[in-house]
């Protein structure tokens, strides 16, 4: 990197990004699960990636981690006992379950994106065919902007930068409990939030977010509802706890 592509404070950026021959992409827009994804470790063309499958009930988790197993260029699936890292990882959804999984790691975008300076800092959330990325670089504005087009060319990638801002202004989403959410209320919530309709005065209307989500107004306030009484501390957070499937160590 040279001197005139470099930035006194690091930035945070935040992507959504999608790009073929992907399976965790391909999975997530077939089934209603979500993925966050972890833990990378490559060695030669083989990943090894920690991954949380989630969603909203266990018979999605069993049909999700079987299409996992069944998926084009993943060579290996083993399931790992839960409480195993030392660090909670906030996970959407009822149901949730660890999985290790090898796989082919040309196939990927981490590659692209960290040997062009980004460092991931947070799980990907891999969820209805994107993956969620949170990273950081001390790049400047326009090389950032740069970077990204080598990638999308190299992946053939369609990458949307949702921010980029200083390090220390990071949004606190993350302090929320959403893991309180179902995948459909979280999806509905930063959707909310993407479109700034929290905003005074907002910028985007109850009609506006149910259109783009295909529902009608009073489910998507129905939805908000729920939200925000679970956000708010409002709502008995039993009915909102994450089951946990029972492993191979249990069976």
């Amino acid at each position: 990197m040279t001197s005139s592509e470099q930035h006194d404070d690091a930035l945070y950026l935040s992507i959504v990004l999608r790009y073929p021959d992907c399976w965790e992409i391909e999975i997530t827009n077939q089934f209603d699960v979500g993925l966050l994804g972890y833990g990378i470790y490559m060695t030669g063309n083989d990943v090894a990636t920690l991954f949380t499958i989630y969603a909203d009930n266990r018979e999605l988790i069993t049909e999700g981690i079987e299409a996992v197993s069944a998926a084009k260029h993943v060579n290996s699936v083993s399931e790992i006992a839960p409480g195993f890292r030392q660090t909670a990882i906030r996970k959407p959804g009822n149901a949730a379950r660890e999985l290790l999984v090898n796989h082919d790691g040309r196939k990927q975008i981490s590659q692209p994106l960290t040997s062009r300076g980004f460092v991931c800092t947070g799980p990907i959330d891999i969820r209805n065919g994107r993956e969620h990325w949170s990273l950081a670089t001390n790049h400047d504005r326009e090389t950032i902007q740069k970077k990204l087009e080598e990638v999308r060319e190299e992946m053939d990638a369609e990458i949307n930068i949702r921010s980029i801002e200083h390090q220390g202004r990071q949004p606190t989403t993350n302090a929320l409990p959403v893991d309180q959410l179902t995948k459909r209320q979280l999806e509905v919530f930063q959707l909310a939030r993407k479109k700034r309709y929290y905003d005074y005065p907002k910028k985007a209307s109850a009609g506006d977010l149910a259109d783009e989500l295909n529902i009608s107004t009073s489910t998507l306030h129905e939805h908000l509802h729920k939200v925000e009484a679970i956000l708010l501390g409002q709502s008995g957070q039993h009915d909102q706890k994450l089951e946990r499937e029972p492993s191979m160590h249990d069976r």
